[in-house]
């Protein structure tokens, strides 16, 4: 099976939760990796595409479709806008990435599966 086939089925068979988990682990692990590089435009692609992330959910949060809780709405929605403006600065070089890094690993841990005693399912690499 090729590679592209397997990620079509995984994608087949994940919830939509499932998705915005791996794709905050990829575009997180794509910073983290052109931090470590020091590499200005490794760094300037993962962080557009985190903040084109971002702007996706803040789209998906506004529509009225969006089933959230409004308090938790909220909270995601003033953390987008957030990145938004920091990434600005975080492609320009005139900050770190690391507090990108860093609400990306908590907003992970708060998505992460939980499996039937409650306890978090293994993270998705």
């Amino acid at each position: 099976m090729s590679v592209a086939a397997y990620q079509k089925a995984n994608q087949n068979t994940e919830n939509p939760r499932q998705t915005e988990y791996r794709a905050f682990a990829i575009f997180t692990r794509a910073m983290e990796e052109a931090d470590k590089e020091d590499n200005a435009m490794a760094r300037i692609k993962a962080v557009a595409n985190n903040r084109r992330l971002w702007l996706t959910l803040q789209m998906d949060l506004l529509s009225e479709e969006n089933g959230l809780p409004d308090d938790l709405r909220g909270r995601l929605l003033s953390i987008a806008f957030w990145v938004s403006r920091y990434s600005l600065n975080a492609m320009k070089g005139e900050a770190s990435v690391a507090p990108l890094i860093t609400v990306n690993k908590q907003i992970m841990d708060g998505m992460k599966p939980q499996d039937p005693s409650g306890a978090p399912a293994p993270s998705i690499p």
